[in-house]
């Protein structure tokens, strides 16, 4: 195998975790407060992410639900996450937020012959699943949930700064006041 060859799997592999954008989510929670949203994270590359981080969550729900097959289902799932909350439609951000997480937990995402790799890789995407559905259960008014779904994505140990935030984010919104 060439070195160009290995360097083409590896880009391939690692091309989602790159393309990851993450998204302020102000809620009902942060009404007053918008500098101190909790964080979403979309994937750029799939799924129309780059219509949810646009903004235009309506169409990139269009163009997602109008799909008949998805390649990426975990992207599909992530992005329709994302919009959904954004629209406020709870309930099908509710049941694509969960099916992300079921398709991180039923089987892995990444499909690498490099075992270290696939297995960042999958932490990567199970606490990107994980930090979402918190932000949701958050939105919903669940902040003991949401804390607990934060902290899950954080002890995953991943480089993703969004379930760190949205763990302080809700420790701050939970806090006793004096």
């Amino acid at each position: 195998m060439k070195p160009v060859e290995k360097l083409t799997r590896f880009t391939r592999l690692s091309r989602p975790l790159v393309l990851v954008a993450s998204l302020a989510v102000a809620l009902p929670l942060a009404a007053e407060e918008t500098d101190e949203a909790y964080t979403m994270t979309v994937i750029i590359d799939a799924a129309h992410g780059t219509k949810v981080a646009a903004g235009n969550y309506e169409r990139a729900i269009e163009k997602i639900t109008a799909a008949k097959r998805s390649r990426d289902a975990y992207s599909t799932q992530t992005n329709l996450c994302v919009a959904y909350t954004k629209t406020g439609a709870l309930q099908k951000a509710t049941a694509a937020c969960e099916a992300a997480l079921t398709i991180m937990l039923d089987g892995r995402k990444s499909h690498s012959p490099h075992f270290a790799l696939a297995e960042q890789a999958d932490r990567v995407y199970l606490a990107l699943a994980l930090s979402n559905l918190g932000v949701l259960q958050a939105a919903k008014g669940s902040t003991d949930k949401a804390r607990a779904t934060f902290l899950r994505a954080v002890e995953l140990d991943t480089d993703l700064s969004a379930p760190k935030i949205n763990l302080a984010r809700v420790a701050r919104d939970t806090a006793p006041s004096a």
